[in-house]
């Protein structure tokens, strides 16, 4: 391929040429067409349409002669010297096939079709795969996208497709499982709703060895698949999900671990190859000492071939070691004499188990080197008195034996460390609350809970057959109130099973109570509570209270940060790590900026509120107080350094209840809301279950400003559900009504207009009630939106008036620009020109004067309407511009969608076709993700009249008909009926022609 001259296969490049001697922009696009159309003479008329869409200038003609004339200088001065030929019927560029990649590819796709065809496969594979190498992204991604171009790009990726197709099969074929995994992850990028190319991709990483990501994928698959299309997979990925978790393929050969490997050991008189231990030459009664193998053992199986390749992975220099850890009921031990059971033949010289007692009275590691070496024959006159000396004797021993060691519930690092083998083909394994980090030369494998599935086949296994349907109801709620805990799911399996009066309906009825629940998970020796209790009793003072400070307070996830107002930064993460440490508390996830989110298990959270005497149960809902207060004030502070007035009734607008240390700039306050976002919704809840109502309704109120800013309508409806409960449980009316209040503009925002006018009604009465002059002009706005998008306008025209006399009175300068430019837009629609200038001259001039510039934006979107209903349009994409220019800069990507919207319909009306395309693109994209349907549908209708105006006629069809259905769903039929009245005349249209 060092013949390649150009690439247009990606971006626009010249190949081997340094820098980028090719600057200007249409000549840029000029060669693009040429090279599209390579060897072929391009007329001036599709030369000009690809320069300038629809409307080239009266000197395009003389224009492209200077383009033409620029462009040979250039790739001439780059030792290009292709010729770019004239004549009457236009320009033509002169290339080999060798020289322009889209040549080149499709000349590879012709002689891997008839390699193919003519039974070579493997050698039709190398030349296909060279095709593909030449692929690096959308044809010309890097150039504005003329409607010229659409056909000749369409044939290239049609092309592309049919070559990753045929690519997949060869490489299928020939066993090429990680290729084929590539292309098949490429497809899914493309086309995320196949669930053939999920089936396929999951069983080509199964083929490649790769288990793991196999079920990550399928995992996926589900995912994708519930999420946007509500559908379960189909019985073939189903199938292949189930050949995932057996880590056996439908098309190769099982590439993990077979299930009997004594074909893999040589026999008895076989000779030895280099990696084999040395066999011993006067073998004595090996140790076989592996606790009973659980009957009902289930789940782990990911983890068991994972241990199992580890431990059987003959090293003859570095003995394998493992460490198992993880919360309390886990089910440590359990897999780690599961293991012990399957790999027996691999460690002929025995298996050793030894319960290290951790969690209680950690056994001494001298007297454990003692019962070790007697375990391997030894007799007890030959073992050396010095702990150093057996240390040495026991690696000795085990360099010329094959044994497996299974050394249970260790407390640290140390009480193991002189158990280790130095050498040979022994293997240990290690199980512990603690995650050991400092153990050298093992290998982590960390336990979480079961999932769904996991759990539902344990607690039928256990429970017998015919107690329990896992799909029932009984079961779900079961499995729910056991987090997925295995030995929490064992105790109520246990109970089922030796209970035939205990109905699984009465059990989960049972279970339902959190202040019991504890109880009910208990059965013989088996408690949930006795198991946690361990690992409590092993921390010290400071490192017990922040764990019951946990437990009233982590309800969901949490960062270290809210746990500050308690104990210092330092105090903090140091509890937090051994907390970590000791699988008490497990991180959650670590976002972009490397802060890590905790959890804790729920049966845990149970656990550390039932823990300590009644002092220090009474400190921990101190301590959660002192918490919520801290972040109530903080977001208070945060709001404080934000530019822009929020257009609501905040809770809270007198002094800081406690000192500002250090006031935020508004980047780092809008950092730190980012920062702490996941935080705040379980926050309220905590505050909630600690009887802190007054606290949990003034979180979500505070949090509004933020909300609004960043769309985050999951976190508002969380947040404030709980909000408008506990202002109702504390009896704060005016908290009840800012509440609805929100609640009803988050209807807004989502199309819910049955519920936007409930909340609405009902915040209206509360603010009249408690004379809240502000909070019923708000809420008059809301009205008069509602009423307005549901064309009642001289009606929501009323509540405007309504709300500016309420805010001039108020005195509120921001609250009344809103509602004039409210009621400007009502007028904007009237045809009420004039009425309308005037109403945003006012709203413009309070937001200038007030220096808000966020207000300032959303007026200037306004002003630019009415350029538009004045058909001044450049006027309108300047001051659209300018707005968002402000909403990008502060983040507000709701506000930004609306401005985009109105920009592609400014920009369509000036005959930027490529600028007005993109532009609606990225609002449809924007208005979908944040789950707007108002301006997704907008902007997919003004895309649909842009793709008509230039007779793009599938296109139109396809982006009205999503507009008609997104505007149905949000209730706006009127909307709706337009879309289809534009489609039936455009498909009239095309009939008539």
């Amino acid at each position: 391929m060092d013949s390649l001259r150009y690439a247009i296969l990606g971006p626009l490049r010249l190949v081997h040429v340094q820098g980028q001697p090719l600057k200007a922009a249409k000549p840029r696009q000029l060669l693009a067409t040429l090279l599209l159309h390579p060897n072929r003479f391009v007329s001036t008329d599709l030369i000009a349409d690809a320069l300038w869409e629809s409307s080239p200038p009266r000197s395009a003609t003389a224009n492209i002669r200077t383009y033409v004339r620029a462009l040979r200088g250039v790739l001439q001065d780059a030792g290009l010297p292709a010729p770019i030929d004239t004549s009457a019927a236009g320009y033509s560029i002169e290339v080999g096939v060798d020289e322009l990649d889209a040549s080149l590819f499709e000349s590879l796709l012709a002689e891997g079709g008839h390699l193919r065809d003519a039974g070579d496969g493997r050698q039709a594979m190398q030349v296909l795969s060279r095709a593909y190498s030449l692929w690096r992204g959308r044809p010309l991604d890097d150039l504005p996208m003329p409607a010229a171009w659409e056909g000749s790009i369409a044939r290239l990726e049609a092309q592309h497709r049919g070559l990753v197709d045929n690519l997949l099969d060869l490489r299928l074929e020939y066993g090429d499982a990680s290729g084929a995994a590539v292309l098949l992850s490429a497809r899914l990028t493309d086309d995320p709703y196949d669930e053939q190319l999920w089936r396929r991709l999951v069983d080509a990483l199964v083929a490649a060895g790769r288990v793991g990501e196999a079920r990550a994928a399928y995992q996926k698959a589900v995912q994708t698949l519930a999420d946007e299309l509500d559908i379960k997979p189909g019985p073939e990925l189903e199938a292949a999900g189930a050949r995932a978790e057996n880590g056996r393929s439908a098309n190769w050969p099982n590439p993990g671990i077979p299930a009997d490997r004594t074909a893999e050991r040589p026999e008895p008189t076989a000779q030895p190859g280099p990696m084999a231990a040395p066999e011993l030459t006067d073998p004595v009664r090996p140790p076989s000492q592996l606790p009973l193998d659980l009957a009902d053992f289930s789940g782990r199986q990911g983890h068991l071939e994972q241990l199992r390749d580890l431990v059987c992975g003959r090293d003859p220099v570095r003995p394998p070691i493992a460490v198992i850890s993880g919360a309390p009921g886990t089910g440590k031990t359990s897999l780690a004499v599961r293991l012990g059971h399957l790999v027996r033949e691999y460690f002929p010289d025995g298996q050793i188990y030894l319960d290290m007692h951790g969690a209680t009275q950690p056994r001494d590691p001298a007297a454990a080197l003692t019962d070790l070496l007697l375990s391997l024959n030894l007799p007890d006159f030959a073992i050396p008195t010095d702990p150093e000396r057996r240390s040495a004797m026991l690696r000795s021993e085990l360099a010329s034996r094959r044994v497996l060691i299974i050394l249970d519930d260790v407390a640290a690092a140390g009480q193991v460390t002189p158990l280790m083998p130095g050498t040979g083909a022994s293997a240990v394994v290690v199980t512990s609350r603690n995650r050991l980090m400092d153990l050298a030369g093992a290998d982590s494998m960390p336990l979480d809970t079961f999932d769904d599935r996991e759990a539902a086949v344990l607690l039928s296994s256990v429970a017998g057959s015919g107690r329990i349907d896992a799909s029932s109801p009984e079961a779900e709620e079961i499995l729910t109130a056991c987090a997925n805990l295995p030995l929490a799911i064992r105790i109520v399996g246990s109970r089922l099973a030796q209970r035939p009066d205990l109905s699984a309906r009465e059990l989960a009825r049972r279970l339902r109570d959190e202040t019991s629940r504890l109880d009910e998970l208990s059965i013989g020796e088996l408690a949930v509570r006795t198991s946690a209790d361990l690992s409590y009793d092993a921390l010290n003072p400071e490192e017990a209270r922040l764990y019951r400070l946990i437990g009233h307070f982590a309800v969901g996830v949490f960062s270290a940060r809210a746990l500050e107002a308690v104990a210092s930064p330092a105090a903090v993460r140091r509890s937090l790590d051994r907390l970590i440490e000791v699988n008490l508390v497990r991180i959650s996830s670590v976002d972009q900026r490397g802060t890590a989110r905790y959890r804790v298990h729920d049966l845990l959270r149970l656990h550390a509120l039932g823990v300590g005497d009644d002092e220090q149960k009474a400190q921990a809902v101190r301590d959660v107080e002192t918490v919520v207060e801290a972040i109530l004030n903080k977001i208070r502070r945060a709001n404080d350094a934000l530019s822009f007035e929020y257009f609501g009734v905040l809770e809270h607008t007198g002094p800081l209840t406690a000192p500002d240390p250090s006031p935020f700039t508004e980047a780092d306050a809008i950092a730190w809301l980012d920062s702490e976002r996941s935080t705040f919704v379980p926050a309220i809840r905590a505050a909630a279950q600690n009887g802190l109502h007054d606290h949990a309704w003034r979180i979500a109120a505070a949090w509004g400003p933020y909300l609004d800013l960043r769309a985050g309508f999951d976190d508002w409806n969380g947040s404030h559900q709980q909000g408008l409960l506990s202002a109702i449980e504390c009896g704060d009316r005016h908290g009840e009504a800012i509440m609805h209040r929100n609640l009803g503009q988050l209807a807004v925002y989502q199309d819910d207009w049955d519920n936007a006018r409930r909340h609405f009604d009902a915040a209206a009465e509360v603010f009249a009630e408690v004379g809240d002059r502000l909070g019923e002009g708000v809420v008059a706005v809301g009205l008069g939106t509602w009423l307005r998008e549901r064309g009642q306008r001289d009606e929501g025209l009323a509540q405007y008036e309504k709300a500016i006399e309420a805010f001039v009175e108020d005195g509120n300068g921001n609250a009344e620009a809103l509602a004039r430019t409210a009621a400007a837009n009502v007028y904007l629609v009237r045809g009420d020109l004039d009425t309308a200038r005037s109403l945003l001259a006012q709203a413009f001039l309070i937001a200038v004067r007030r220096a808000d510039a966020h207000r300032e934006a959303k007026v200037r979107r306004r002003i630019a309407a009415l350029r538009v209903n004045q058909g001044r349009h450049d006027e309108a994409v300047r001051q659209l511009r300018k707005a968002l220019a402000i909403f990008d800069g502060m983040g507000d990507d709701h506000c930004a969608a609306y401005t985009r919207a109105l920009l592609g319909q400014a920009l369509m009306e000036r005959g930027e076709v490529a600028a007005a395309r993109k532009t609606l693109l990225d609002a449809i994209d924007i208005g979908h993700r944040l789950g707007d349907r108002s301006v997704e549908g907008e902007a997919a209708q003004h895309l649909g009249e842009l793709y008509l105006s230039t007779g793009s006629l599938d296109n139109a069809r396809r982006t009205l008909e999503r507009a008609a259905r997104v505007w149905q769903q949000a209730g706006n039929d009127g909307a709706a009926t337009a879309c289809r009245r534009l489609l039936a005349g455009s498909e009239t249209g095309v009939a008539a022609g």
